[in-house]
């Protein structure tokens, strides 16, 4: 004969299950945001897209990370920089020009455009490289429209030499308009 227990009755043991099943169910979610806080479990991270050196034409490449664009998407070219986070390419080894107001050597102001054009005319030859990472500033300093002329017409002079021409931009500093004009002559590469 079994003894009825008043004390835990069938509705407990339901509410146990309930608990279990609660626990159970909430395990991934737990697990996830620790493995995020953590960096263990980061599921949502991309490889890189674009592996292979990059053939002779115009490029926008939306990161800072011009180690990675250097070592490995332009690794065979002899490469020359025209910049304004002179910082990003110090411990490289190639000739750039410095977009600054300041008078230095090797520095251009940034209302100077037919300076840089004719610099690069100068210095860019068959089979180079040529990074230009400063193309907001040039904009903040001469309009979208003046700068982006200038940029068509330095893309026509790298292409006329088989050479590449990589604009490091930020995405987040263009309205959409001037983004849709800037892909439709400067293909993206996906960092």
């Amino acid at each position: 004969m079994s003894w009825i227990n008043f004390m835990n009755p069938p509705l407990v043991l339901g509410q146990k299950l309930l608990e279990g099943y609660f626990i159970l169910s909430s395990l991934p979610f737990a697990l996830g945001v620790l493995g995020n806080f953590l960096g263990i479990l980061n599921t949502n991270k991309k490889p890189k897209q674009q592996e292979a050196p990059l053939s002779p034409g115009a490029w926008a490449y939306p990161s800072l990370d011009v180690d990675y664009l250097i070592a490995n998407l332009l690794k065979d070219k002899k490469l020359v920089g025209i910049v304004r986070n002179h910082h990003l390419f110090e411990k490289h080894d190639f000739p750039c020009l410095w977009i600054s107001k300041i008078e230095k050597e090797n520095s251009v102001r940034p209302t100077h455009l037919e300076k840089i054009l004719h610099w690069v005319t100068k210095t860019i030859t068959h089979d180079h490289g040529l990074i230009f990472d400063g193309v907001e500033y040039l904009i903040l300093e001469n309009g979208f429209e003046p700068t982006f002329k200038f940029l068509l017409n330095l893309k026509d002079h790298i292409l006329l030499r088989d050479s590449i021409l990589v604009l490091v931009v930020d995405e987040r500093t263009f309205e959409e308009r001037q983004l849709s004009l800037l892909y439709r002559e400067f293909r993206r590469i996906s960092p």
